[in-house]
Protein backbone atom coordinates (compact mmCIF):
# COMPACT_ATOMS: atom_id res chain seq x y z
CA UNK A 1 0.00 0.00 0.00
CA UNK A 2 1.03 3.40 -0.99
CA UNK A 3 2.21 6.27 1.70
CA UNK A 4 1.01 9.12 1.34
CA UNK A 5 0.62 10.76 4.56
CA UNK A 6 3.42 11.47 6.52
CA UNK A 7 3.76 13.11 10.47
CA UNK A 8 5.74 16.06 11.15
CA UNK A 9 6.79 17.76 14.59
CA UNK A 10 7.29 21.51 14.16
CA UNK A 11 7.64 24.56 16.63
CA UNK A 12 5.67 27.66 15.84
CA UNK A 13 5.40 30.07 17.91
CA UNK A 14 7.45 28.11 20.80
CA UNK A 15 4.70 25.64 20.32
CA UNK A 16 5.67 22.08 19.53
CA UNK A 17 2.54 21.52 16.95
CA UNK A 18 1.89 18.16 14.53
CA UNK A 19 1.82 18.44 10.96
CA UNK A 20 0.12 16.15 8.72
CA UNK A 21 1.94 16.07 4.52
CA UNK A 22 0.27 14.85 2.04
CA UNK A 23 2.22 13.82 -0.80
CA UNK A 24 2.11 16.02 -3.73
CA UNK A 25 -0.64 14.88 -6.48
CA UNK A 26 0.56 13.86 -9.97
CA UNK A 27 0.30 17.20 -11.47
CA UNK A 28 1.46 19.21 -8.57
CA UNK A 29 4.65 16.75 -8.73
CA UNK A 30 5.15 16.53 -12.43
CA UNK A 31 5.03 20.45 -12.67
CA UNK A 32 7.60 20.54 -9.12
CA UNK A 33 10.18 18.11 -10.87
CA UNK A 34 9.63 20.05 -14.02
CA UNK A 35 10.24 23.30 -12.02
CA UNK A 36 13.95 21.33 -10.59
CA UNK A 37 14.98 20.38 -13.57
CA UNK A 38 14.56 23.71 -15.67
CA UNK A 39 17.12 25.32 -12.40
CA UNK A 40 19.23 22.39 -12.38
CA UNK A 41 23.34 23.29 -13.02
CA UNK A 42 25.43 20.54 -14.66
CA UNK A 43 25.17 16.50 -14.52
CA UNK A 44 25.44 16.84 -10.77
CA UNK A 45 21.87 18.58 -10.10
CA UNK A 46 21.79 20.95 -7.06
CA UNK A 47 20.82 20.83 -3.70
CA UNK A 48 16.61 21.95 -2.75
CA UNK A 49 18.01 25.21 -0.98
CA UNK A 50 19.82 26.72 -3.34
CA UNK A 51 17.19 25.48 -6.21
CA UNK A 52 14.57 27.39 -4.30
CA UNK A 53 16.90 30.94 -3.97
CA UNK A 54 17.04 30.40 -8.26
CA UNK A 55 13.35 30.16 -8.32
CA UNK A 56 11.29 33.32 -9.59
CA UNK A 57 9.07 34.86 -7.32
CA UNK A 58 6.24 33.64 -9.14
CA UNK A 59 7.95 29.98 -9.08
CA UNK A 60 8.72 29.98 -5.27
CA UNK A 61 5.06 31.17 -4.96
CA UNK A 62 3.53 28.32 -6.54
CA UNK A 63 5.77 25.89 -5.16
CA UNK A 64 5.43 26.98 -1.44
CA UNK A 65 1.16 27.33 -2.05
CA UNK A 66 1.13 23.85 -3.42
CA UNK A 67 2.97 22.43 -0.22
CA UNK A 68 0.89 24.88 1.93
CA UNK A 69 -2.22 22.89 0.07
CA UNK A 70 -0.76 19.62 1.19
CA UNK A 71 -0.55 20.61 4.72
CA UNK A 72 -3.00 20.15 7.77
CA UNK A 73 -1.90 21.03 11.08
CA UNK A 74 -3.53 19.35 14.40
CA UNK A 75 -5.70 21.71 16.25
CA UNK A 76 -7.63 20.78 19.35
CA UNK A 77 -10.85 20.40 16.91
CA UNK A 78 -8.94 18.03 14.73
CA UNK A 79 -6.80 18.55 11.44
CA UNK A 80 -7.18 21.78 9.46
CA UNK A 81 -5.43 22.50 6.08
CA UNK A 82 -3.10 25.24 6.53
CA UNK A 83 -4.38 26.78 2.74
CA UNK A 84 -7.02 25.79 0.67
CA UNK A 85 -5.60 27.74 -2.92
CA UNK A 86 -4.52 30.95 -1.89
CA UNK A 87 -6.22 31.67 1.41
CA UNK A 88 -4.82 30.20 4.58
CA UNK A 89 -6.55 27.84 6.67
CA UNK A 90 -4.65 28.43 9.43
CA UNK A 91 -3.32 31.69 9.98
CA UNK A 92 -0.75 31.45 12.39
CA UNK A 93 1.52 30.61 9.64
CA UNK A 94 1.08 32.93 7.33
CA UNK A 95 3.74 35.71 8.37
CA UNK A 96 5.97 32.69 9.59
CA UNK A 97 8.51 32.50 6.63
CA UNK A 98 10.36 30.17 7.98
CA UNK A 99 7.70 27.36 9.13
CA UNK A 100 6.31 27.53 6.05
CA UNK A 101 9.49 27.21 4.42
CA UNK A 102 10.73 24.31 6.44
CA UNK A 103 7.34 22.63 5.68
CA UNK A 104 7.81 23.67 2.05
CA UNK A 105 11.05 21.57 2.01
CA UNK A 106 9.87 18.78 3.71
CA UNK A 107 6.91 18.02 1.56
CA UNK A 108 9.25 18.79 -1.61
CA UNK A 109 11.80 16.09 -0.67
CA UNK A 110 9.06 13.97 0.71
CA UNK A 111 6.83 14.01 -2.41
CA UNK A 112 9.98 13.63 -4.84
CA UNK A 113 11.55 11.42 -2.91
CA UNK A 114 12.06 7.75 -4.92
CA UNK A 115 10.26 9.64 -7.84
CA UNK A 116 12.65 7.92 -10.54
CA UNK A 117 12.34 4.57 -8.70
CA UNK A 118 10.78 2.30 -11.46
CA UNK A 119 10.42 5.10 -13.85
CA UNK A 120 12.08 2.48 -16.19
CA UNK A 121 9.56 0.85 -18.49
CA UNK A 122 9.49 -3.22 -17.45
CA UNK A 123 7.28 -4.04 -20.42
CA UNK A 124 9.36 -5.39 -23.00
CA UNK A 125 7.72 -3.16 -26.00
CA UNK A 126 9.18 0.09 -23.72
CA UNK A 127 12.28 1.38 -25.27
CA UNK A 128 15.80 -0.32 -23.39
CA UNK A 129 16.72 0.22 -20.40
CA UNK A 130 20.31 3.39 -20.54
Amino acid sequence: MRTIVKNLTLTVDGVSREFRLTKFDAFSGVELLRLALKHRSGEGGRDLVSLLTDLTEEELRRVMTAAMNHTEVLLPAGYQRVMTGADWGWEDLEHDAPACLTLTLENVLWSLQGFFAGAVPTSRSGPPAA
